[in-house]
């Protein structure tokens, strides 16, 4: 039987650039899923403000993710990889959440070498040593299968070197990460040096408050990078859209004069499968 991280490899080297949408429910899984996207990433920054009301800053860990992950898994037919923060502990829980996730039907997964919860509450960001991260690499790939796909995250260009940043995703490699992106990018300057001295196969971060967002696409797609990672433009968008329509609503007393952009609710239901789980159970009532 074909793994689901063996369909996410294959999905994500079937392109020579993949655009991959950040989701964070069941709904956003569906929408990505029904524009035609063949793998979707589950963000852990935009499930925690969207189902926890929290920023970013290291509240969520897999206890409480498994059961969003298992209604996104139920929801959707491509393949899914999951934002795991620093993998939630030492090597110890970055093993077992990896293992938890590949038993759930998660692809693969992303770690990072950030320091969460942070050591003092600023916006300032911290980075792990080197010597911490590592076990936690070997671990992971030594506790799933080889098709689980690993993604590791650097944000050493943020704390330290671009230097540093490229060393790390180097030594990530030689330690069974498939893929791996430098956070923080400032230029394309710094682009064109990742792409340049990796030696892993790369995924640039296109967050749209980022440099990487405002340079060309053709430029990028010039270089090795592999994927393009949208990873908080659908919480953003649905944030705004519901705004809107709330302050519509408040201003004018009713929501009519927005009410041909609004997504329809029949379709919605068949979208979640009503349609189809009709259709196939109705007729054991016809016996």
């Amino acid at each position: 039987m074909e793994t689901n991280g063996k369909k996410l490899r294959q999905a994500l080297e079937k392109e020579n650039f993949f655009l991959l949408p950040g989701v964070y429910d069941c709904l956003s899984a569906k929408m990505a899923e029904k524009a035609g996207f063949d793998a979707v990433f589950f963000s852990g920054g935009a499930y925690s403000l969207a189902d926890m009301g929290r920023p970013d800053i290291g509240f969520f860990h897999t206890g409480e993710v498994l059961h969003a992950l298992f209604s996104i898994l139920s929801t959707i037919h491509v393949p899914l990889l999951m934002d795991a923060d620093n993998g939630f502990g030492n090597a110890i829980h970055a093993a077992d959440t990896a293992k938890k996730l590949e038993m759930l039907g998660v692809a693969g997964l992303q770690i990072d070498d950030q320091v969460l919860p942070r050591s003092i509450p600023d916006r300032s960001k911290e980075c792990s040593s080197w010597e911490y991260v590592a076990p936690k690499l070997a671990a992971i790939r030594q506790s799933v299968s080889d098709d689980f796909v690993i993604l590791f995250r650097t944000i050493a260009n943020t704390t330290d070197t671009l230097d540093e940043a490229i060393s790390r995703i180097n030594r990530a490699a030689e330690l069974g990460a498939d893929y791996a992106y430098v956070d923080g990018i400032k230029s394309y300057e710094e682009l064109c040096q990742v792409s340049e001295r990796a030696k892993i196969k790369l995924l640039v971060n296109m967050n749209e408050r980022g440099a990487c967002a405002k340079i060309p696409m053709e430029k990028i797609k010039a270089l090795s990078y592999r994927i393009g990672l949208y990873p908080v433009s659908s919480v953003s968008v649905a944030a705004q859209a519901v705004l809107s329509l709330f302050e519509t609503m408040k201003k004018t007393g009713s929501t009519q004069s927005c009410a041909e952009s609004l997504y329809s609710i029949t379709q919605l239901w068949d979208d979640m499968g009503l349609k189809d789980q009709t259709e196939k159970y109705l007729p054991l009532y016809k016996k």
